[in-house]
């Protein structure tokens, strides 16, 4: 009982602060005061009838110690996991993971196919274009609150150009990232 009255007064809470922040705007005042916030978040939408999905960013630790990222929540979800996607034996297997350390002075992208946040039990209707707030808790940097948009599983007719800057991932678990970061590093 106290469990849930006090979700329910966070949920409130974070709602609240929320309304009045943009994704950018939320990384730009760095809601977290040590320097370590998140940027380019997006929760990817659900096919009809399901209740579980994924949510992505980077996370940036701007400060002068690691942030050991513990785990989240949200409004929309009755519970926030931090998971990896492995290749186990020519398998690709999923598994929670207890936390996640982005460095001193670097950052860390949770993305599709690797680390990530699973969100549980969406009793809501994900619009594509509409926000929602995870709230992430660390071990030593403070709570974080981040406002992600919802995004659709399925390429828009405008993503699909050979501009790399529109190009969508959500449609693709199983592109190579290995690939755009080697061409990332080398320029």
């Amino acid at each position: 009982m106290k469990k849930s009255i006090f979700n329910s007064l966070l949920f409130g809470f974070v709602s609240c602060l929320a309304v009045g922040l943009s994704a950018e705007g939320a990384s730009q005042k760095g809601l977290s005061p040590q320097g370590f916030y998140a940027e380019q978040a997006y929760i990817r939408a659900m096919p009809p009838g399901q209740q579980v999905t994924a949510a992505f960013l980077k996370l940036v630790n701007n400060s002068d110690r690691a942030c050991k990222v513990t785990g989240g929540s949200s409004p929309i979800a009755t519970e926030v996991q931090i998971h990896e996607q492995l290749n186990s034996d020519g398998m690709m297997k999923m598994r929670p993971l207890s936390s996640v350390t982005v460095k001193a002075g670097q950052s860390l992208l949770l993305e599709p196919g690797q680390v990530h946040l699973m969100l549980f039990g969406i009793q809501t209707t994900l619009v594509p274009g509409h926000q929602h707030v995870l709230a992430l808790t660390t071990e030593n940097c403070g709570a974080l609150l981040v406002p992600a948009e919802v995004r659709s599983l399925f390429k828009s007719r405008q993503s699909s150009h050979h501009d790399h800057s529109a190009h969508n991932h959500d449609a693709h678990d199983h592109h190579d990232h290995k690939m755009h970061k080697q061409q990332d590093s080398s320029k």
